[in-house]
């Protein structure tokens, strides 16, 4: 079995800004797969499914992305889930927009969320798909440069590599 967590916030204000680009894919992948996404006791929006012959389970933790440790934790060791079984898709700004990357083992690199979910998991023997989001000039201004919308050229770029998002997901599921 594998779980596949699409982190974000869920509220609408933050709906386009880079810090939910996580969402904005898996609004964009369940669309137009057509899967039926149920919600309740993992504080998120889920759905099981079959792909590629093996159980995958969906997670979108409806809380801000910091407090999204609880339901990925809960979900992985209510389900039995190896943490080599968990792929997390998130924003990076130490990636320039559009830039996709597959990672195992990766540090948090700093963020407060991924270092709770390695807490949480006792782990960071996890899969991370890493979507380029771009770090402001001035480093005093990460928090608020995240929660900004993308410019029109990025949100180009963006939704060109929403095409490819199915890509990545067969290639981890195809990971042993």
């Amino acid at each position: 079995m594998k779980l596949i967590v699409w982190l974000g916030n869920p509220w609408k204000e933050y709906a386009t800004t880079r810090h939910n680009i996580g969402f904005m894919l898996v609004d964009y992948f369940l669309k137009n797969e057509k899967r039926r996404v149920e919600s309740g006791k993992w504080k998120g929006e889920w759905q099981e499914t079959i792909i590629d012959n093996q159980k995958v389970i969906f997670l979108k933790p409806m809380e801000f992305m910091n407090r999204s440790w609880w339901a990925v934790g809960a979900l992985a060791n209510f389900y039995k889930i190896e943490s080599k079984d968990i792929l997390i898709i998130h924003d990076d700004i130490d990636l320039v927009v559009g830039k996709i990357q597959l990672k195992l083992w990766w540090s948090s690199a700093g963020h407060n969320w991924l270092k709770n979910i390695i807490e949480k998991l006792w782990t960071k023997d996890f899969w991370r798909l890493r979507i380029g989001v771009d770090r402001p000039l001035n480093q005093d201004q990460v928090a608020d440069y995240v929660l900004h919308p993308f410019t029109k050229e990025e949100s180009n770029l963006i939704d060109d590599k929403m095409n490819h998002i199915d890509t990545y997901i067969h290639e981890f599921l195809s990971i042993t």
